[in-house]
Parts: C-alpha cells; structure tokens; sequence
C-alpha cells in the first residue's frame, strides 16, 4: 500500500465517521426556525424572518456544520472572557458572536490541516520519501496558519471600516451642523442625518439613536459605541455634545471647528504619506534607472577606448 492510498483511507474513514456522528440527535441540535414552526408557522406572508428556511439542504455542510459550530463554541468556553474579541467583532460591524468567529476558525484550522497533509503527500509523490512526522508538522503548521489568518483578517476589517469613517466624519458632521444651525434639536437632527446619508458612521450613530430611544442616554449610548469603535473623531463628537448639554456652549461652532481639525488631519496625513511614497520612489530610481542611465552615458566612452588601444 502507497502512502497515498493509506493517507486516502484514513480520510475517507473520517469523513463517514463524522457524517455518521452528524446523524445522532445528541450531536446535531435542531435549528431554531423549526422549533418555532408549530407556534409561529401560519403567519403568513409576513411571517418572521427566524423561519427562514434558506440555507438548509442536503450537502455535506448540513451535517458538518452543526459539529463545526459546537467544536467552535467548546474552544470558545475553553479560552474564557471574549470581551476584547466581542469589542473587535463589533468594531468591525459583522455581527457575529465570538462563538461563530471560534467555529470559522475551527473551519479554517481543519481545512489548513488537510491541506498541508495533501500538499506533503502530492510531493512525497514526486519521488521524495514520506514521512509521518513531516506530514503531521506541515499539517499543523497550515492548521495554525488557519487560525491565525481569521484573527488577522478581523484586525484588517476593523482598520478599513475605522478608515471609512474617519473619512466619512466631516461631511457628516457638517451635515448635522447644518440641521442644527437651521433650528433642527440635536437628536432631531442626528435622525435627519442618518436616514438621509450611508455610510458606517451613519449606521453607529443610529445604532446609538435606537439605543437612546429604549430610555438610554444620548450621550450614554454614544459614549458607549465611541468607545467600542475606538474612534477619536467620534470621541471629540461625544465630548462636544455633552459639554453643548451640561454647559451650554454653542454645538455649531464646536462642531464646524471639529469638522475642520479632521479635515487638516486628514491633509497632513496625506502630506506625510506622500513624502514616506517619496523616499520608497527613489529605490526603482536608485536600483533600476540610475544604473541603465550610467551605462549608457559610459559605454561609448569604452568603446573608444577599446578603439584606440587596438
């Protein structure tokens, strides 16, 4: 028996164990739509979207998933406190439970896994010897790999989105400047603006306002998503709001005089990056063109040279 032959029985074995595993009423819990159906099922057309029936079929991934999503919730409970990986998921605007991000990356390890062990044996293949241990450690090193690219592709989202609304702040708050200076209150204006604009700061801020609405403070409720954000702009926001509130200072001014310092950031921090582009620009310059500028202004002189000294 080849290595590959014997790498390819032992998945197929495993790939019927957990299908079977899958089938026990113990391991596969029912969704949660058809717990509901007998009490929520004749709604009719505007029946609940907990009913959803997309998304259920017959496939491999109707039985592994359920084992995927356990598996994921155990390392969740294993690891403890998620509230720095709540705070991240929520800066990022995903919506998933720390327990569905330990499932994804369950799913990714598994598949890394596999994939390094096929990769060692597709070379092994090639005429190299096989080994156990080595197939094993590529098989870890991928499965690792696997959780740790979820990790990072969640710091990458929650960068881009706090990217997408530093750039949003400005319009935004001159918007709602605009809707105070013309006799709009506060929280009025804020509704105005985040039903009128799109955007990832207009979705926070009404995230916030329906927050308030449910007996929350403003302030509260936005000091509470600035900090899961971790956003200055919006820090400085919620300071100028309160200090409008408790003190009595003018919020137009405080929020026109915001809405530029984020401008002028903004402009510096472009200035900055256009000079760091400078210095990286002169590498081409340095390594590519100056080289094939000085051979074409000293070749002839070589051949010359060459010419007299024959």
């Amino acid at each position: 028996m080849t290595p590959l032959q014997a790498v390819a029985i032992v998945a197929t074995g495993f790939c019927g164990a957990t299908c079977l595993l899958s089938l026990i009423p113990m391991s596969r819990r029912r969704p949660l739509s058809l717990r509901l159906h007998p009490y929520i099922g004749a709604l009719g057309p505007r029946r609940s979207s907990l009913l959803d029936d997309r998304g259920r079929d017959g496939t491999l991934g109707a039985f592994v998933g359920p084992i995927v999503e356990q598996l994921g919730g155990t390392l969740s409970r294993v690891l403890g406190d998620h509230a720095d990986l709540r705070v991240r998921l929520e800066a990022a605007g995903m919506g998933w439970t720390p327990a569905r991000f330990r499932a994804r990356q369950v799913t990714c390890a598994l598949g890394g896994f596999t994939l390094g062990v096929t990769g060692t044996v597709l070379v092994a293949q090639t005429g190299r010897g096989f080994s156990v241990a080595g197939a094993l450690a590529s098989g870890l090193g991928f499965a690792a790999g696997g959780v740790w690219w979820p990790d990072r592709s969640l710091s990458r989202a929650v960068e881009r989105r706090r990217a997408r609304m530093t750039a949003e702040f400005p319009t935004f708050v001159d918007m709602v400047c605009l809707a105070v200076t013309a006799g709009e209150s506060l929280r009025g204006a804020l509704d105005l603006v985040t039903r009128t604009a799109a955007g990832e700061l207009a979705r926070e801020v009404r995230a916030a306002l329906r927050e308030a609405r449910t007996g929350v403070g403003l302030v509260d409720a936005m000091e509470q998503r600035a900090r899961v954000l971790g956003l200055p702009s919006l820090e400085r926001l919620v300071g100028s709001i309160a200090a409008s509130q408790e003190r009595g200072i003018p919020l137009a001014d405080s929020l026109r005089a915001m809405a530029f310092d984020v401008r002028e950031a903004e402009k510096r921090a472009v200035i900055e990056a256009a000079g760091r582009k400078q210095v990286s620009m002169l590498l081409p310059v340095v390594g590519l063109i100056l080289p094939v500028a000085i051979a074409f202004a000293f070749f002839p002189g070589l051949v010359a040279v060459r010419t007299l000294v024959r």
